[in-house]
Formats: C-alpha cells, structure tokens, sequence
C-alpha cells in the first residue's frame, strides 16, 4: 500500500467523499487532518463533487494523482485496497458522487499523462450520520500519518 501512496515528482491526493455519510467521510477526515511543507505536493478535497477538481488538476500538471475514497469492494471494514479505474464504478461508493469518477479521472488521466492511483477504504456503514466507524477512522489516521511523515 505504501508504494501506491508514495509520491512520484508532482504529487496530487484528491480526497473525496461526504462527511454526513458516515464512513463515506473518510476523504475529508483525510483531507482536514493532512498538512504538505513541500511545494511538489497538493491536496484537494473534492467533496461529492470531483468533477469541480478536474480542471485545478489537469492546471497543476501532476505527475502522479491519488484519489482517496470510502468503497465497497466486499472487504473487512477499514480494509484499504488499491481500486483499477476501470473498476471503480463497480467498486467504489458512487452515489455521493454527481458524476462517474472513471469518466472524470480518465479525463484527468489522458491531459496530464500523470499515474492515476485510487485508494479505496472499505466503509462499514454509510448511513446518513455524522462520524467515521472505528475501522474507518484507524485507517483515515494511517493514510493521513504516512503523508504527514513525507
């Protein structure tokens, strides 16, 4: 898992997801709990809407994007599993999102030539509430830990 999140030139880590579902906060948790000093790294939170993001992306000319998303990929909760894009309309919680992320981030993809790595972690519940479950969570803190330590 670390060799996909280990940053590659220009790094970019989208976050996203909505903090009023539950586990499907767990892009934002990320998003609000890690801090980059170096200029070749950037985050952004995208919210439910990754669509607004493509564009800041394809501008910033990345040489490696990360998104990081609550799935459902039938694993144990809190599991983190890397998630091809052309499986991420199967895999992946889409129905926060407006837009299929594999059309958004092929898009990204094909403008900027960057590797395009998406991290998914299994979510337990996503009901409409406020706060990630336990597994979520831990696994929110290891994410955001291994990126503070860069």
């Amino acid at each position: 898992m670390r060799a996909a999140l280990a940053p590659k030139g220009r790094t970019l880590v989208i976050t996203l997801g909505s903090e009023l579902r539950a586990d499907d906060g767990v892009g934002p948790y990320v998003s609000s709990h890690v801090r980059f000093s170096r200029p070749d790294l950037r985050l952004l939170d995208a919210g439910t809407t990754p669509e607004s993001v493509a564009q800041t992306a394809i501008d910033w000319k990345p040489d490696k994007v990360i998104l990081i998303d609550a799935a459902h990929f039938k694993g144990s909760a809190g599991e983190l599993r890397v998630i091809p894009l052309e499986a991420i309309n199967q895999a992946t919680v889409i129905s926060t999102h407006s837009f299929p992320l594999s059309v958004t981030f092929s898009i990204v993809r094909e403008d900027t030539k960057a590797e395009l790595v998406v991290i998914g972690v299994q979510a337990k519940s996503l009901d409409y509430r406020e706060g990630l479950s336990p597994e979520a969570e831990r696994a929110a803190e290891e994410i955001s830990g291994y990126f503070n330590s860069l």
